[in-house]
């Protein structure tokens, strides 16, 4: 094909005439009805470099006769490096059984290698959508807080022991510091804390004096507010307790866990 051959074919592809493959190329309109009348020859480097770069094309597909594909060496988005050339060429010294034998596995291995892509894609597509739909039903925010079953005595006291938490799922989030919940036993702390209360506590060695904690004292836990040198129940039919030698401080009492925390 000559200059003109390829010429007409791409404005033929493209939907052009004269008038409009000079607007959008910038080549003056004489210029290209002058290819026409009076010939190509001495064609300028200017003006094949517009038409390559118009039609995404490269210059020797403009003036080698023999190569007829205006995607020689620059196919849009298609880049070839140096070893996919190499290949290339050692294709075109292949005999027709030798490139038979090449489209055989380039067939077989593209095939599987786009099912490969298309199983992964699959995945990733269902992993999303599983992402989505949970992020949909998602709860509210859940809150794991360690759970003391053993009670702590409001009352006359609670042996102590070794015990291992269990975690308690709250939806609604606990006083700030809080460490564990503990359920309160019998009633000396009424009206504050009643028999079967679940209180939060903080962890801490030392509470301030008119604070109430739980404490360990006697071998026993207890939920008292601290005095001086006693701790007072809340209700008036329990006497303060004297401290013994072995009390210890286990946490400050933060508040009530009531059902607000469960809903």
């Amino acid at each position: 094909m000559d200059f003109l051959q390829k010429l007409d074919f791409l404005m033929d592809k493209y939907g052009l005439n004269k008038l409009t493959l000079s607007q959008n190329s910038g080549i003056p309109y004489s210029t290209v009805v002058g290819w026409y009348k009076k010939g190509y020859e001495g064609l300028k480097l200017t003006t094949l470099r517009k038409l390559s770069d118009y039609f995404n094309t490269v210059l020797d597909y403009w003036v080698n006769e023999e190569e007829i594909d205006p995607n020689y060496w620059k196919a849009d988005g298609f880049v070839v490096n140096g070893d996919e050339m190499g290949h290339v060429q050692k294709y075109r010294l292949l005999d027709p059984y030798g490139k038979e034998a090449v489209d055989g596995v380039l067939d077989v291995e593209s095939r599987r290698c786009e099912e490969e892509r298309q199983k992964q894609a699959a995945i990733l597509r269902e992993r999303r959508e599983e992402m989505e739909v949970a992020e949909e039903i998602a709860p509210e925010d859940i809150y794991s807080i360690p759970l003391y079953s053993l009670p702590m005595s409001a009352g006359t006291g609670q042996e102590a022991g070794q015990e291992y938490p269990e975690d308690f799922l709250l939806k609604k989030r606990p006083p700030r510091g809080t460490s564990f919940i503990a359920r309160v036993s019998g009633n000396s702390m009424e009206p504050t804390y009643h028999n079967g209360d679940l209180v939060f506590i903080h962890a801490t060695v030392d509470i301030r004096p008119s604070q109430t904690g739980a404490f360990l004292m006697d071998g026993q836990l207890w939920i008292k507010e601290l005095g001086d040198g006693i701790l007072i129940s809340h209700n008036p039919d329990y006497e303060p307790r004297q401290f013994t030698e072995d009390i210890r401080c286990q946490g400050l009492v933060l508040g009530v866990c009531d059902e607000s925390y469960f809903e």
